[in-house]
Order: C-alpha cells, then sequence, then structure tokens
C-alpha cells in the first residue's frame, strides 16, 4: 500500500468515526428534547388538573393524559420523535381543557353578574314605587 491509497483509508476511517460522532449527538439530543416536551406536558396537565378541567373540559383533559401516557410509553421504548410529538399534542390538549375551563367558569361568573343586576333593577324598581 502506497502513501496515497493509506492517506485515502486514513480519511475515510476519520469520516466514519465523525459520522459515528455526529449520529450519536443527534440522538443524544432527539433524547433531551423528547424529555423536555414530556416534562411541559406533564406541566401543562398540571395546569389544566390545577384549573379544574376535569369539571369542565373532562373529555379534552382525558385526551391529554392518554397522549401523555403514549408519550412516556414512547420515551421509554427509545421512540424519541413520536414521543415528542405526542408530548406535544398532550400540553396542546390539556392547554385547551385548561383555556375551556376557564372560559366555562367566566361564562357562570358572568350568568351571576347579570342575575345580580336583573334583581337589582327590580329591587330599584320596587322602591321607587
Amino acid at each position: 500500500m502506497d502513501g496515497k491509497e493509506k492517506s485515502i483509508l486514513q480519511l475515510i476511517g476519520i469520516a466514519i468515526a465523525m459520522g459515528l460522532l455526529l449520529s450519536s449527538g443527534c440522538a443524544s439530543t432527539n433524547v433531551i428534547l423528547s424529555r423536555q416536551k414530556v416534562s411541559q406536558g406533564e406541566k401543562a396537565l398540571s395546569e389544566a388538573k390545577a384549573g379544574n378541567a376535569s369539571l369542565d373540559a373532562p373529555a379534552e383533559l382525558t385526551a391529554a393524559e392518554e397522549k401523555l401516557s403514549l408519550a412516556k410509553e414512547a420515551l421509554a421504548k427509545d421512540e424519541y420523535e413520536k414521543a415528542g410529538r405526542l408530548a406535544e399534542e398532550a400540553s396542546i390538549d390539556a392547554e385547551y381543557a385548561r383555556a375551556k375551563s376557564k372560559a366555562e367558569k367566566d361564562k357562570k361568573t358572568a350568568e351571576q353578574m347579570r342575575n345580580n343586576i336583573e334583581s337589582l333593577r327590580r329591587e330599584i324598581e320596587r322602591q321607587s314605587k
């Protein structure tokens, strides 16, 4: 083997080593991102539960819980892309459940205020006669 062939083989070896390093770096990045997304999903779910979404948006909250569970299973199986996607969907579902619950509470508050205003109006009319 002459010097030229030896140099080419060394370059190929270096290229393969670099490729392996880069691919392992990407894999560890996927693991970290997937775990972060699962953590964000857990936080969103916790916030939705704290906002009593189980009362006003039970279907949406259940969907978020199921997707988060599937994301955790995918993470355990090293299916990082699937885990990340499911965790993002769980976060969105949990956020929707929280928002829907807040909207329902706001509607109830507005209805109570309307009823109170109407009661006051009737009381004022009754006293002015």
